[in-house]
């Protein structure tokens, strides 16, 4: 690859020098003839002369000033006079025309054969609807405006619902979202869209190691929004991102100086968000009596209790432990409270004829409605364009973020046996109530402001009862170098561009970004009790870090050329990409036993149990890219691409396609275009203004995929948690793995109706991937290593996206505009590579696949034939009110099941009556299924906007429908099988024969299996949200030094309207696929208000 790196940089300085070297001949040649220059002549084509009125749609009076060109074509303009009248003349192969002023919408408009227009022009207070081109590739737009958002995702789930279906992963301040652009197209690799930023493809890091429990390092956050010019959605047409671009690409660009006079613009919002929607716990007398249930369904519970007391059944006042066990503490307010966000941003920009300028700073604090747990960020971009001599110019950009963040555990723990709880958010709702945070003194008579330890009321019944004082976490788990994680980006950029002749262009983006990320954890002394984990022994006290590097380099050299042939435009473009990701890290972690010091929380030699893991990869790639643009007289349009790609993720043997000693992945495309409305035959006054259809295909692929799936490694350990250090195989290499491959088929069009007041666009998509990469099982594991990645399966996904928008109220004072988008996906598992048969409805081999254990025991199924990510577990039908009912639920008297000492278990009066699906009277394996789908049927946003006077009133909902949530934390809050507080829900469970109820009895361990992995924890996850209400005023300004003034007030989440009983039906467990759906109890997003100023000068 450092052939591949010498070889460009050689390859592009003599394309440079070679290409100054015949600009400097011709410069001299021209100087010494001494020849007066001469204008370039303007071919000559048959004119035809067009004239037309434009008005204003509002008032349908006359517009002067409205700039006329032909489309496409600078070189033929006219302006429109105070009568709003205009004649232009154009070549007669001329179709359309596009007119634009400030103020108003710019509009296309197509030339009939009379060869006169009347065109009614839209206040810009509407959506922009038409360019100065015809785009191609199914692209969305939006352009950043005064906003409340914090990262770029939240930016795109308001103004892109349909395009780009947003999930979050929590809702604390800055963490984001997952993002899918037209469904899922892999299973096991990433598919979540490319971010190019500035042209520069980013690694988002998603699978990175975070410390803290619901942590995530968000790459996306390192972007102040309001430095963001524009963001663009290629749905399709990206071969130009080879391996990169099969779940689509974001293209974002951020702000560049576009005024010779200075210009400083200025934000502020200052807001507030509001504690989030929580489960309904019992309060202190409900826990009480669960408690004591409980306690009489511990193993042996009469014996123990007549050697020890449990001090918090005392109901004596006079009782020492009395006013300890005796409270109704709502945990909540220990852990939650109302919290306070800050957004300030700066923006110059300004320049000359030589060079430009935008300079940005910007101070964001966005604190969690979760105690002590936070962010804030710092960030510095200059972006620059420089015109150094005649046909030379060139961009040079720099930026640098500081983010750190306040972070403790959050959510359900996936596995409750290897620590004690610490996330305060789950301490919250599982914490006894009739406990205290504090310590009472009983000589003072009164609570003391001592924190309390871990509690004890459990602990006759042995280790691992006790639960940690989340207050006391709180305070003695907060520090720098504690809780924490610190990010940092420094990115420079340099963009030459040189003209080599009329059309022709030479240009470079070379890009280095540094990304560094430490990460700190500390489990704290005071107030959480020790625990002992299985083959380790007791721990208490745990410290860990992460220090993380990633650095950055790219270098893209592309060649332009475009040229107008008459009634033929072509812009063909080509070039070679080097992309290089070089990532290192370093994880030590360490635990005391009963020892420690919250103190000094760091890693060190003395602690009992020490560990130390890392990572170091390199991801270089190198693409050959080309593409070619056609358009013949704005009626027809093709785009022809291909790329390339060598990819260091994968092995010697990855492909069939060999080059230099190298293996290639290739990716072509096509896309085409017709706009019927240029048609000569068209109607010019059927009320149709604009029809595009758009058909495509294209290949595209994916390489995001373990950097060391291709290669056999080992890693580094010591042996028990200690100091011996020891040695182990860590993954077995596939040389033949190699890219996914997806097919993309798309058809689609977009229209204009009633003088471009309603707007309707609708597409339709078909992908297939082939060569899922996917993790095969070996038949016997080698060392150890029990599976590796392989290429085999294939995917379907199909949908359809649908957008439209109106116009209702057209006035000078008053404008009103609505629309609403739908998307639509199902995919389909065609093929997998094993040969494993799962039970579904009964039938014990109705589908070829295989289920994965996340947050459960094999709950999640991947079957040929089936969604992606589905949901597999047991149906339920009620709870057996009755022992009569209970023994004429089975075959031959009670449902039974089989236990691992081979001996029968049978379901009897207050058990959950799991369904029988095979009919044999056994519940086991046999009888599991599909029972859940997280993929929605639709889903999408609708707006609103009006507009009267200087005031504007915006509203975004989102919503989605037909999706189902696992509701894993649900599952531990009515569980019943332990000493954990749970849901109000929980009052209402079975307790005596024929109480008919939905909850099933309460049972130490729950041997039965009443809270089993089945349809009692999968819900609805259909909502209905208003995702921000936004008013904005201009305040009239009338000074020569303010160019203007607004002041805006925000309402975010003010309702969600769902069935869902979780905190939030938007949530996701992780970014990979087979983790959609899952709730784990994040914290939730609650209501935000907000208030704004925007300052010109």
């Amino acid at each position: 690859m450092k052939t591949m790196i010498n070889f460009r940089i050689l390859a592009m300085m003599g394309l440079m020098v070679a290409a100054a070297q015949v600009k400097a001949q011709a410069t001299d040649a021209a100087e010494g003839e001494r020849k007066a220059p001469v204008a370039k002549q303007q071919p000559s084509y048959p004119m035809i002369e067009v004239s037309g009125t434009v008005l204003d749609a509002a008032t349908g009076k006359p517009l002067s000033g409205v700039q006329v060109q032909a489309l496409g074509n600078e070189r033929y303009a006219a302006m429109t006079n105070e009568q709003g009248t205009f004649t232009i003349k154009v070549p007669n192969f001329t179709t359309s025309l596009f007119m634009h002023t400030s103020q108003y919408a710019s509009v296309q408009v197509a030339i009939g054969n009379d060869h006169k227009v009347k065109v009614k022009m839209l206040s810009d207070k509407f959506n922009e609807m038409y360019k100065g081109d015809t785009p191609m590739g199914n692209a969305a737009n939006l352009k950043a405006n005064v906003t409340t958002q914090m990262s770029v995702e939240d930016l795109i789930a308001d103004q892109l619902g349909a395009d780009v279906r947003t999930v979050k992963r929590s809702g604390t301040p800055g963490i984001g979202s997952a993002m899918f652009i037209r469904g899922l197209n892999s299973l096991n690799a990433n598919a979540q869209p490319l971010i190019v930023i500035d042209g520069v493809p980013q690694s988002m890091q998603y699978n990175a190691t975070t410390l803290q429990t619901g942590g995530y390092n968000n790459i996306l956050l390192n972007l102040n929004p309001a430095d963001i010019e524009n963001v663009t959605v290629l749905k399709n047409g990206t071969a130009l991102y080879g391996a990169k671009g099969a779940n689509g690409v974001i293209v974002i660009s951020t702000r560049r100086g576009h005024s010779l006079a200075t210009r400083i613009e200025a934000n502020v919002g200052v807001g507030v968000n509001l504690v989030p929607r929580m489960p309904k716990v019992m309060d202190a007398n409900q826990y009480m009596s669960y408690a004591t249930e409980m306690l009489g369904t511990y193993p042996e519970i009469g014996n123990i209790m007549t050697n020890k007391t449990f001090n918090f059944l005392t109901n004596d006042p006079n009782n020492y432990y009395y006013h300890t066990y005796h409270n109704n503490t709502d945990w909540s307010k220990e852990v939650y409270e109302s919290a306070l966000s800050q957004n300030y941003s700066i923006n110059v920009q300004g320049g000359d004829n030589v060079g430009m300028y935008n300079l940005s700073l910007g101070y964001t604090d966005g604190q969690s409605t979760v105690k002590k747990n936070g962010f804030s960020r710092l960030n510095v971009r200059f972006n620059s364009d420089f015109k150094i001599t005649k046909g030379f110019t060139t961009q040079f950009d720099i930026d640098y973020v500081k983010i750190s963040r306040d972070i403790f555990d959050d959510g359900t723990p996936n596995d409750f046996s290897q620590g004690t709880v610490t996330a305060p958010t789950l301490l919250a709702l599982i914490k006894s109530p009739f406990l205290s945070p504090y310590v009472y003194s009983n000589t003072l008579g009164r609570f003391s402001s001592t924190l309390s330890e871990a509690d004890d009321f459990l602990s006759p019944l042995g280790q691992n009862f006790s639960l940690a004082n989340p207050t006391a976490l709180l305070k003695n788990g907060e520090g720098n170098n504690k809780n924490r994680m610190e990010n940092s980006m420094f990115h420079v950029r340099l963009a030459p561009k040189f003209k080599l002749m009329d059309g022709f262009y030479l240009s470079e983006n070379i890009n280095y970004t540094l990304n560094r990320n430490s990460q700190r954890y500390y489990r704290p002394k005071g107030g959480v009790p020790t625990y002992y984990v299985a083959g380790l022994g007791q721990v208490q006290t745990m410290s860990a870090s992460i220090f993380a590097k990633e650095e950055t380099l790219m270098s893209d050299t592309r060649l332009d050329f475009s040229r107008i042939f008459g009634a033929h435009q072509l812009k063909v473009m080509g070039g070679f990409r080097y992309l290089s990701y070089n990532y290192e890290m370093n994880n030590p972690s360490g635990q005391y036993q009963t020892a420690g010091n919250d103190k000094i929380p760091n890693v060190s030699n003395s602690m009992d149990f020490k560990d130390a893991t890392g990572d170091d990869y390199k991801n270089a790639s190198l693409t050959w890219y080309a593409q070619a643009d056609y358009n013949y007289r704005n009626r027809y349009f093709l785009q022809v691409a291909a790329s390339l790609e060598s990819s260091s993720a994968f092995g010697d043997k990855a492909t069939s396609l060999r080059m230099g000693g190298v293996s290639w992945g290739f990716f072509p495309s096509v896309q085409a275009g017709w706009v019927m409305t240029n048609e000569s035959w068209f109607p010019k006054n059927a009320g149709i203004n604009y029809l595009r259809l758009d058909a495509g295909y294209e290949i595209s692929g994916n390489d995001d995929i373990n950097g060391n799936a291709a290669r056999t490694s080992f890693e580094v350990l010591k042996f028990l948690h200690n100091s011996i250090p020891a040695v182990q195989l860590d993954n077995i290499g596939n040389e033949n793995v190699t890219f996914e491959k997806t097919h993309r088929f798309n058809v689609g069009f977009d229209s204009k109706w009633l003088d471009n007041r309603l707007c309707l666009s609708a597409n339709y998509f078909f992908n297939h991937t082939t060569d899922l990469l996917t993790i095969k099982n070996f038949t016997t594991p080698v060392a150890g290593v029990k599976s590796y990645w392989s290429n085999a399966g294939s995917l379907d996904n199909k949908g359809f996206e649908v957008q439209v928008s109106g116009k209702p109220v057209v006035n000078r004072n008053f404008t009103l505009e609505l629309g609403a988008s739908v998307g639509h996906y199902k995919n389909t598992i065609k093929s997998l590579p094993n040969e494993t048969y799962l039970a579904v409805d009964g039938n014990e081999k109705g589908g070829l696949g295989y289920t994965s254990s996340i947050y459960g025991t094999d709950n999640v199924a991947t079957i040929v034939g089936q969604s992606a990510g589905v949901f597999y577990g047991y149906k339920t039908l009620g709870v057996f009110a009755s022992d009569a009912e209970a023994k004429a639920a089975g075959k031959d008297g009670y449902l039974y099941q089989v236990d691992k000492t081979s001996a029968r278990q049978e379901f009897k009066a207050g058990d959950v009556h799991f369904a029988d699906l095979n009919g044999d009277g056994i519940i086991s394996d046999a009888d599991k299924t599909i029972i859940g789908n997280p993929n929605p049927d639709v889903y999408g946003n609708m707006f609103a906007r009006a507009t009267w006077g200087n005031f504007t009133l915006s509203a975004v909902f989102s919503y989605s429908l037909g999706n189902d949530i696992f509701n894993y934390q649900r599952s531990v809050l009515e569980g019943g099988k332990n000493f954990y507080n749970q849901t109000t829900a929980m009052v209402n469970r079975w307790r005596n024969e024929g109480q008919v109820t939905n909850v099933p009895r309460i049972s130490y361990n729950d041997e039965i299996g009443n809270s089993r992995f089945s349809d009692r924890w999968i819900e609805d996850g259909s909502y209905l949200r208003l995702r921000s209400l936004n008013l904005n005023y201009k305040v009239p300004v009338n000074f020569s030094w303010l160019q203007g003034l607004q002041v805006w007030v925000e309402a975010n989440n003010l309702f969600t309207i769902t069935k869902y009983l979780g905190g939030d039906p938007e949530m996701s467990a992780a970014n990979a696929v087979l983790y959609q759906g899952i709730d784990t109890g994040c914290v939730a997003p609650g209501r935000a208000f907000t208030v704004g100023l925007k300052i010109n000068l």
